[in-house]
């Protein structure tokens, strides 16, 4: 079965909104939307996770007709708020080695990246299961 661009595109935003939600960053902030839109980047060009600062920030900002820094902070206040909210054990599920104890949370470009290649994964092992079948 094929696949329409409109199916993929649903299925892309339905599991980053899934993942976003399974790590508690809640919908109400503007980083999830900014989240939703640079893992959608991310998840489609793996090229921005490269310069996170120059580009990706930047393609959001334009995207959501908002600023870089404010796409940066907007970001970083959602997952401080994942990060307190968020069953610990989900957490270091998808962040283990990647958070540093200290700070207890993922930095910007780590989150991004890594929810980006669980995503990417997930939806290359389904088309995968599908072509068996």
């Amino acid at each position: 079965m094929v696949k329409t661009v409109e199916e993929e595109n649903l299925e892309l935003f339905r599991r980053i909104y899934d993942t976003l939600f399974e790590l508690g960053v809640p919908a109400h902030v503007d980083g999830h939307g900014f989240l939703i839109s640079a893992i959608n980047l991310a998840v489609s060009d793996p090229s921005y996770l490269r310069s996170v600062t120059r580009r990706l920030y930047p393609a959001v900002a334009k995207a959501r007709s908002s600023t870089p820094p404010r796409v940066e902070r907007s970001i970083r206040n959602a997952i401080e708020i994942a990060a307190s909210r968020c069953e610990i054990g989900i957490f270091n599920a998808y962040f283990g080695a990647a958070v540093a104890s200290s700070k207890g949370k993922p930095t910007n470009s780590e989150f991004i990246a890594i929810a980006a290649q669980k995503i990417r994964y997930e939806m290359l092992s389904a088309a995968q299961a599908a072509e068996r079948f």
